[in-house]
């Protein structure tokens, strides 16, 4: 017979809702109880679950229950239930709603209960969201549905416009209890948690924001700078989409969100480093005499800007994919001006993950739009963190597991309903320097892996098979660039940069078979290498040159003064190798290696100057300035320290160990080389 439960008659129970009564804040008792939450509640965000009564559920203890019998009807039940949900899983073609026309069943009697919320989980949200959504067969390259994979999780949207992804593992909590669909989540984010990141509830009036942008048209005009300039490089936006929020936001500025102010900020900080030295805007924001000075001090303020409005926004505890596009592009400006920015890459890599960036974003059915700007936000983090792997020599540190896509090689007005990706294009997209420049990382680290070996020598056909990827590469460049019809000076850039690239990596590959004592090759080997190095060195430093006389690259010397000129720098220090060590040399080959060296020494004191060690260039006049060091005395000092230097320091120029560089650049160097 049933049990039942005593429960005194003259127990007293509270009338307000558990979360009310908490707080001990006014509670409007719902009489719709247990099916909404009260008005309190909703203002707050408390899911209906949360919102309950102590005295509903104290009533419901004297409901009758069941004893417990023989469970094996229920367990037959569980079988075959869990059968037909493998069954669906495993069938790609099976129809969104099969697995719930099959599970029909006809249910065992059940004490009756008061109506509840139905419970959609994860499986359930996104398979009515793929039956709701429509799709155009031309697309299918663009959105799939990923029927038949099981569900990671959903992205959560708050009414502020705030993201969060939850994961499957999290699918019975309350907020995603009450989804209804995967993709249209609208929900209050309690924004005075005292608990909460960053421990602060002071926020930043938004006028004392838009205070700190410049006047509107030095901004339009550094906005179209970074634009024509940067974006080619770093194209992790999508144009049209942030040219839209610009115009909304030049009608009502205060109306605008603190992550697309901080984005903005992020674009104007990276966009002041490609003026050019004369520029009269540099010298009304700077106001400072030299151009560097205005640069560095105009990039500093604008990216302080962006860092107050993510913190204004609480972006440590509450983020969107602008908080996330503000952050790289910071980091990625950080870089090219030989900052530190290692503690905010991995903030941006969380931010990252708890936006779901590490899921490919076709599986939350979003529009294709929000699917490239979270692939391209995704494979931009990953760039970054490839750049610092390099600068710590963790080549094979373990990647992010991620279920992501690389973003789609396509023109960002191609991204419209029933679009077909051509196959055959004549000249480059604005993806495809990005999506080049992975190719060219996974093949540094492949050469890496074949240099840094060093418990024996490598065969010299494992350094031919490398090289040969390197050709490839190349011809793969010829082939994307060379029917490009455009006039338009970044692809140029860009073709100029990836094959320097390419001669950098020929340079690290085949540098250390030069090596004096590099035991295991032949001197058909030896020479064979040398005429590599000879020849990639030649086009680095004839692809610095270009890049510095030509007038149409000069938006690009923030690239010359940076990467660029520690590529040639590497191909001038090969070059005095060779010179000084190879014993096949004519007098003509020996002379014009001397000029170019002799071109190149203004490299190396460059960067003499802005190392590690910016003191440096004093030392070096107080060490070396004496005049008896004789001309071969000053050859072995150079072709000691070449040799001695580790294939890790031609890496990045924060490898370098530019204070030893300092103790020889400017007598050993100029007697060895007549400069």
């Amino acid at each position: 017979m049933p049990v039942t439960l005593p429960a005194p008659s003259s127990r007293r129970m509270p009338l307000s809702c558990e979360p009310c009564r908490q707080r001990k804040i006014k509670c409007p008792r719902n009489i719709n109880r247990g099916r909404i939450a009260c008005d309190t509640c909703v203002r707050r965000g408390i899911p209906v679950t949360e919102c309950i009564y102590l005295r509903d559920q104290w009533s419901r203890r004297n409901v009758p229950m069941p004893r417990h019998g023989d469970n094996s009807a229920l367990v037959a039940r569980i079988d075959r239930l869990e059968e037909l949900l493998r069954q669906s899983l495993s069938s790609a073609n099976s129809e969104p709603g099969t697995l719930s026309a099959e599970l029909e069943l006809e249910p065992e009697p059940l004490p009756e209960m008061e109506p509840t919320t139905e419970l959609l989980s994860p499986e359930s949200t996104l398979h009515q969201s793929a039956a709701t959504s429509s799709s155009v067969q031309s697309d299918a390259s663009l959105t799939q549905t990923y029927r038949g994979v099981p569900p990671v999780g959903v992205i959560i949207r708050y009414a502020s416009g705030h993201e969060r992804f939850e994961p499957a593992s999290l699918q019975w909590s309350s907020v995603i209890q009450n989804n209804p669909v995967v993709g249209g989540v609208k929900t209050d984010m309690d924004e005075n948690r005292p608990g909460s990141m960053p421990f602060s509830l002071i926020n930043t009036d938004i006028t004392e924001l838009l205070e700190l942008l410049p006047p509107a048209s030095h901004c339009e005009q550094l906005k179209d700078i970074y634009f024509n300039t940067f974006a080619p490089l770093f194209h992790i936006l999508h144009d049209p989409t942030f040219e839209t929020g610009y115009l909304q936001f030049q009608s009502d500025p205060e109306k605008v969100s603190l992550p697309w102010l901080a984005l903005l900020f992020a674009i104007l900080s990276i966009a002041v480093i490609a003026l050019p030295q004369d520029s009269l805007l540099l010298r009304e924001l700077g106001k400072r005499n030299s151009a560097p000075d205005n640069m560095s001090l105009l990039s500093s303020r604008f990216r302080g800007a962006a860092m107050k409005c993510l913190e204004s926004d609480h972006y440590l505890w509450r983020h969107n994919l602008n908080t996330l596009q503000a952050l790289v592009i910071l980091i990625y400006g950080i870089n090219h001006t030989h900052g530190h920015s290692w503690a905010l890459l991995g903030a941006a890599r969380n931010i990252a993950l708890s936006l779901g960036c590490h899921v490919d974003p076709t599986v939350f059915q979003m529009e294709r739009i929000r699917v490239e700007e979270r692939r391209r936000c995704w494979a931009g983090l990953k760039m970054l963190y490839t750049i610092q792997n390099t600068t710590l020599g963790f080549l094979d540190a373990a990647h992010i597991p991620s279920t992501v896509r690389p973003p789609l090689d396509i023109n960002d007005n191609e991204l419209v309903a029933g679009y077909q990706i051509p196959q055959y294009r004549d000249g480059p997209t604005q993806m495809s320097y990005l999506l080049l420049k992975f190719e060219l990382y996974d093949l540094c680290t492949r050469i890496c892996s074949q240099v840094f070996e060093s418990s024996r020598t490598p065969g010299y056909d494992k350094f031919q098979a490398l090289d040969a990827e390197i050709s490839a590469m190349r011809e793969t460049l010829n082939y994307r660039y060379v029917f490009d019809v455009s006039t338009v000076a970044h692809h140029s850039v860009q073709l100029n940069i990836l094959f320097g690239y390419t001669h950098h990596l020929t340079l690290f590959l085949h540098r250390p078979v030069l090596k004096q004592g590099a035991s295991g090759y032949s001197v058909n080997d030896w020479v064979a290498s040398q005429t590599k190095c000879i020849n990639s060195s030649k086009e680095l430093i004839s692809i610095h040159r270009t890049l510095h006389e030509n007038p149409i690259f000069l938006p690009y010397q923030w690239y010359n003064r940076g990467l660029g000129s520690f590529h040639a720098f590497h191909a001038a220090v090969c070059l005095a190798h060779i010179y000084m060590s190879g014993t096949n040399l004519d007098t003509t080959t020996k002379t014009s290696f001397a000029e170019l060296i002799r071109e190149s020494l203004p490299i190396f004191r460059y960067f003499m100057k802005t190392g590690d060690h910016p003191d440096s260039s004093a030392r070096s006049e107080t060490v070396y300035n004496h005049e008896d060091s004789s001309h071969q005395r000053d050859i072995r000092l150079l072709d000691e320290y070449i040799e001695n230097l580790a294939p890790q320091q031609w890496l990045s120029p924060s490898n370098m160990g530019w204070e030893g560089w300092a103790m020889i650049l400017d007598e050993p160097v100029a007697n060895v080389f007549g400069a």
